[in-house]
């Protein structure tokens, strides 16, 4: 089979990371798997596992340069014919139906909704393949809500996978970890981590808030706020840093910026929090990797996290900005006992099921369309 992933760019994410992944395990299976971005840092690794890379601005939510974009997608269309469109995004969706509009493609197409984002017509591009795939019980909730017309038969849900071979306890950088637990001071101390690109979405004003209270009961509390600020967003960082002066913090919440080493983060911290207030996350890939860890979670109770933490036996949920619950779920994980948290990601929610399953749903929809 021949297939064909498309989204905006190639940098850090969970749909940057979902596409890696997938990527790999196709080429593994004796699939020939292609991706279309606007390139990125992570275009390597496509290469790297035996995929091929075709750098398009597909990116860009220019609306005067949509159809000249179109047509230069429909002409790589045509050049590398795929058996399957995957698009993963809403620009990459709307490129792709208007390129494969033409009467010689008409390639079968599958979405995947990786956000809840909000319904319209613009967002509505997600569900207009002609399969779409759900990362969440969420996320499918969200479509029958937002878009009843759309057909049941034609949805699935399918959790987002964890790379176990990437994420796992027996393969740290044990020196890496040393020597970042000196940079910011965390031998002895009760380490609560919040990983991923830092927006008003997530929510972590909510954890420095949360972390002026429990510092009183916990002295050995620190913050950990992993990642850089989302374009257009570096006012939200910048709030957060003042915040955290305001309170008094600045010696026990740190601000490391991007991380590549997010096993080791995860692996090091004794809690990490999923802290999304207004729109939750669709699935919560850094809780399962955190689990993936041996590493319990607090999140907001809400979106995907909800099909992966099993309350009491992975960590705690909390209601959506509410800073004094999280305080409670926070010394809650500092009182309780986790063991062998892997084993249900590893059951459940794993790089290689996801990939699995979405080669299922290519298969059955290429059936369909021959017969």
């Amino acid at each position: 089979m021949k297939i064909l992933q498309i989204l905006p760019s190639l940098d850090d994410g969970g749909v940057e990371r979902g596409t890696v992944d997938s990527n790999r395990y196709y080429v593994q299976h004796g699939h020939e798997s292609w991706v279309i971005s606007a390139g990125g840092k992570r275009v390597a690794e496509i290469t790297r596992d035996g995929g091929k890379h075709v750098t398009l601005d597909v990116k860009s939510k220019n609306p005067l340069t949509a159809l000249l974009r179109a047509w230069a997608l429909r002409k790589v269309l045509r050049q590398i014919r795929p058996d399957i469109i995957h698009f993963r995004s809403r620009v990459p969706g709307w490129l792709t139906l208007l390129a494969n509009a033409a009467h010689d493609l008409k390639i079968p197409t599958v979405s995947t909704m990786h956000g809840l984002n909000h319904p319209c017509f613009y967002s509505s591009v997600m569900v207009r393949a002609d399969q779409v795939v759900c990362v969440s019980t969420a996320g499918l909730a969200f479509v029958n809500e937002h878009y009843p017309w759309v057909n049941h038969d034609k949805i699935t849900v399918i959790p987002r996978g964890v790379d176990l071979d990437t994420f796992n306890p027996d393969n740290l950088n044990h020196q890496w970890m040393k020597a970042f637990i000196e940079e910011y001071h965390l031998e002895g101390k009760f380490v609560a981590t919040a990983i991923g690109r830092v927006s008003a979405l997530k929510g972590i004003d909510t954890l420095v808030r949360a972390a002026a209270i429990v510092r009183k009961q916990l002295p050995q509390l620190t913050v950990l706020i992993v990642g850089a600020p989302q374009k257009n967003q570096e006012n939200v960082m910048e709030a957060l840093k003042v915040l955290t002066e305001e309170l008094e913090l600045s010696d026990c919440v740190h601000f490391t910026g991007s991380q590549r080493n997010i096993p080791e983060i995860a692996a090091l911290s004794d809690v990490v929090c999923s802290c999304n207030t207004k729109k939750p996350e669709s699935f919560g890939r850094t809780v399962a990797e955190a689990l993936a860890m041996n590493t319990p979670v607090v999140a907001a109770k809400h979106g995907g996290v909800l099909d992966i933490i099993r309350e009491g036996e992975d960590g705690f949920f909390f209601e959506p900005g509410n800073v004094s619950a999280l305080c409670d779920a926070l010394m809650a994980i500092k009182q309780s006992a986790f063991h062998d948290l892997r084993t249900h990601i590893a059951e459940n929610f794993t790089a290689d099921l996801l990939a699995q399953k979405t080669l299922a749903i290519y298969e059955a929809l290429l059936q369909t369309q021959r017969a």
